[in-house]
């Protein structure tokens, strides 16, 4: 129970921005000073080149990562030197801007298992700075208020070096993190749910829809065996290097479908039967509704955007909610 409340403590605190033993006033004199690493110009929407990928979900599965395990380019890093009892590192997006304003949150665990938290926010060079509370300490949530759409929402940060160890407050450790609008979560949390929308950094969607039975041959049900068509067209993207439009071919056997990993950004769906017919679709429970389906009734085809997760962001792990859609067969 102690262990429980301790956790609930560290949540609230990181939330709500409450720090503790941090600051965050740049490297000490002497040491590797940010700039001079590469920083890519964005290239305009319109200007991204264009391509097109064909998935295929088989039957019995019921879900597909539209991205696999591609993952943005990462911008490169001036090399910190480790200050023992100190957490430090940078945080940029994936062009190698510095982000300023980045929450990173530490907590630190002594025998007896109770949690003790820090945590601080990068500086206009992007740097952060994070006295350790003393024991073994990990990283516990990393924030950005993206903007996206008309407004600012808290995303996850991926770590550069792609590891999130545990390591003794004493010896100290140095961790950048990049803003990525697509990608694998942590690989735990990959592994504990392929198909749940948060272990990956990308937007999702959760097709559900009835499957027709010969004892119980409900209307807007599909029979087992038919083919649904999924196509995804990019309007607007976060972040890219380039616009990707995705068709996926799901044949009925389970009631649902969840699209995983999507590049962030808004986007045009289409729904079709294999013999062109159009799917009927309107969007289940989303408490945004300035988010997700629009219109939120549809035949054949609609907008999309991606609905932003809660406030308390852990690290490295999938902030975006489900996009709900209910299908029918015409």
């Amino acid at each position: 129970m102690k262990k429980l409340l301790s956790l609930s403590l560290v949540c609230i605190l990181f939330s709500y921005g409450i720090t503790g033993c941090s600051r965050a006033d740049g490297p000490s004199p002497g040491e590797p000073q940010p700039g001079g690493e590469e920083v890519r110009t964005p290239v305009p929407f319109d200007q991204l080149p264009a391509s097109s990928r064909e998935l295929s979900v088989p039957g019995l599965q019921f879900y597909v990562n539209v991205m696999g395990n591609q993952r943005s380019p990462l911008p490169a890093f001036k090399s910190l030197p480790v200050r023992p009892d100190w957490l430090r590192g940078y945080v940029k997006d994936v062009y190698g801007r510095p982000l300023q304003g980045a929450r990173i949150g530490v907590r630190s665990s002594l025998i007896g298992g109770s949690y003790s938290s820090a945590s601080a926010d990068t500086d206009e060079q992007g740097y952060y700075e994070i006295l350790v509370p003393a024991g073994t300490a990990e990283i516990w949530g990393t924030k950005y208020l993206m903007n996206y759409e008309s407004g600012r929402v808290p995303v996850s940060l991926f770590p550069a070096d792609s590891s999130l160890s545990s390591f003794t407050s004493t010896k100290g450790a140095v961790k950048n993190f990049v803003m990525i609008p697509y990608g694998l979560a942590a690989p735990e949390t990959v592994a504990r749910g392929p198909y749940w929308p948060s272990s990956y950094i990308g937007g999702s969607i959760h097709l559900s829809y009835t499957l027709r039975t010969q004892s119980l041959p409900l209307p807007g049900s599909f029979p087992a065996g038919s083919v649904i068509l999924v196509k995804l067209t990019p309007l607007h993207l976060a972040d890219a290097d380039e616009k990707i439009s995705f068709t996926i071919r799901k044949v009925v056997e389970s009631s649902e479908l969840y699209i995983n990993n999507i590049p962030l950004g808004r986007y045009k769906i289409e729904l079709k039967l294999e013999n062109g017919e159009d799917i009927l679709m309107r969007e289940n429970i989303n408490l945004k509704p300035q988010y997700g389906m629009q219109p939120k009734q549809a035949t054949g085809s609609t907008q999309i955007t991606f609905i932003p997760g809660e406030p308390e962001v852990l690290a490295w792990y999938g902030n975006w909610g489900i996009v709900p859609i209910i299908i029918e067969h015409p």
